[in-house]
């Protein structure tokens, strides 16, 4: 006879201490023809990812930070360099939100003009005395991911196996605006996303229970528009459907959504903050604060709640920068379905109900980025898996929360 777990309420505070980590950053070489454009993160459908900032480039020759700083600020163009050492963003990223997501930044890096020399605005920021002409490419690329989440369905052992796609686009939103300084376009991503669950085994002791397939069906919109030379926003969207398709009830329906303001502190800091709105049942609402510190092009750190990530770049094989990188990330995400289990009294209990899965996660991951901007990119990572977490709307375990074991993780990820 199995024995029921001791179920508890996993607090914000156990998410912030969880996740002292940092994120990554962009690769931006140069198109003659066309820009591709900094992609929301890949849509893991379990998860919950934001997306990080803009890669921030070195600090400009001569830069003095005690000296006025009007001179600095639009800095004339130096030539581009012949091959791009900036940093990547992030491939895993943060998920099933909001596909900008806690991730991530994109699994394909950026293409059109790299950070010039000396600048401290991102690509596509007409400098002063300077004309600003580019082609906007419509299919910004499509990426996909699977993850395992160790377990062998008995008791509280639960076994997950994620995969998702997405697809993104990009289109004219506010070019010209002067309140659009960096030509943001509006990216549109529609997703797909499938998880496999293996347990918990379901029995009078062991209330909780799970059905055998969930599905995410979604489409983002992000927009992320640099407003002055020092202000700027990461702003997205996320509408979509999560159940496993047997029922289908208002709550089947998800609304995600970010708003986080940026402001340039130096050439190589950005300081965020906002919030991410996750729509659970449990967490509707997280803060999202921190700093993007980048003190050289082989280095980045996000020290930034809800997705933490530091990132290093170790060497270059094969005209692929390849980058090292421990991440943290709240995971999990909430669907609908119909269950089936029983009562405390041993009594059969069947209805409808929307539930949650979270987890906080920690991984240790390596991802190869073209340089030349095009071509197959992708990750892979390790990670522990902890605070596992079920919790009903309706129906037993008694107190609706039911805690489920450690375990690890395994995920990889393309993009082309």
């Amino acid at each position: 006879m199995r024995s029921r777990v001791r179920s508890g309420r996993l607090h914000l505070p156990t998410l912030i201490l969880a996740q002292a980590l940092a994120c990554a950053a962009t690769a931006l070489p140069r198109d003659a023809l066309a820009q591709t454009v900094a992609l929301p993160p890949p849509a893991v459908s379990s998860l919950d990812r934001i997306a990080q900032a803009p890669a921030l480039p070195p600090p400009p020759p001569g830069w003095d930070a005690y000296a006025p700083q009007a001179s600095q600020l639009f800095p004339a163009p130096a030539a581009a360099p012949g091959g791009s050492t900036w940093a990547p963003s992030a491939i895993s990223g943060q998920p099933g939100y909001p596909g900008y997501s806690t991730a991530a930044p994109s699994l394909t890096p950026t293409q059109g003009p790299p950070p010039m020399s000396g600048s401290l605005f991102p690509p596509g920021y007409p400098s002063q005395n300077s004309t600003f002409q580019q082609t906007m490419r419509l299919y910004q690329g499509a990426r996909g991911s699977w993850a395992y989440l160790f377990g062998n369905g008995q008791g509280t052992s639960v076994g997950v196996n994620e995969l998702d796609t997405t697809a993104t686009f990009a289109v004219p939103f506010f070019h010209n605006s002067p309140a659009n300084l960096n030509h943001a376009p509006l990216l549109i991503t529609p997703g797909f996303g499938l998880q496999l669950w293996d347990g918990p085994q379901t029995t009078p002791s062991m209330t909780a229970d799970l059905p055998p397939s969930t599905y995410d069906v979604f489409i983002d919109g992000a927009w992320n528009p640099q407003f002055t030379p020092l202000f700027g926003a990461e702003l997205g969207l996320r509408v979509g459907i999560f159940t496993n398709w047997d029922v289908f009830v208002w709550q089947s329906w998800r609304l995600m959504g970010r708003a986080i303001g940026t402001l340039q502190l130096t050439p190589t800091m950005q300081a965020k903050a906002g919030i991410v709105y996750l729509d659970r049942n449990l967490v509707k609402l997280l803060p999202a604060f921190g700093v993007v510190w980048t003190p050289d092009a082989n280095t980045r750190y996000d020290i930034f709640f809800p997705a933490p990530r530091v990132a290093r770049r170790l060497t270059t094989m094969a005209n692929r920068n390849v980058w090292g990188y421990v991440a943290g990330e709240y995971g999990g995400g909430a669907w609908t379905f119909r269950r089936s289990t029983y009562n405390s009294d041993g009594s059969q209990y069947t209805g409808i109900s929307p539930f949650d899965y979270n987890d906080i996660r920690i991984t240790l991951g390596t991802e190869f980025i073209p340089i030349t901007g095009t071509g197959l990119a992708g990750n892979m990572e390790v990670g522990y898996v902890f605070a596992r977490q079920l919790f009903y709307v309706d129906g037993p375990p008694s107190g609706q929360y039911q805690n489920l074991n450690d375990t690890l993780m395994l995920r990889v990820g393309l993009a082309y």
